[in-house]
């Protein structure tokens, strides 16, 4: 039995096992939720009080969940309450939501 040889060989797994995986740019924008310009100026303004922050900060929670109804828990329970509900901006609501529902189709 040589020790050393298999030292070597569960090491080597190992570091494979925890070594990250690396994810190409096109997979991290493909998971992403795409939102034009115009749209994103609009939500900025309208929907997260002109805070580019509070924007990106709820895109970036968005793009974790693995279903529209978790995503549009979040946005009930945790956003729009920080926002006055988002009265009297239903239709910017309406549209945001309707852009995220589409990463999950």
């Amino acid at each position: 039995i040589d020790l050393q040889s298999d030292s070597d060989k569960i090491s080597e797994i190992i570091s494979t096992v925890i070594e990250p995986k690396t994810v190409s740019l096109n997979e991290s924008l493909s998971k992403g939720i795409k939102i034009d310009l115009n749209d994103r100026i609009a939500f900025v303004k309208h929907l997260f009080g002109n805070s580019d922050e509070d924007y990106n900060r709820v895109l970036n929670q968005l793009i974790t969940y693995d279903s529209f109804e978790e995503a549009q828990n979040f946005i009930e329970d945790m956003v729009k309450p920080d926002y006055n509900s988002w009265e009297g901006k239903e239709d910017y609501s309406q549209r945001f939501i309707e852009i995220i529902e589409k990463k999950f189709d």
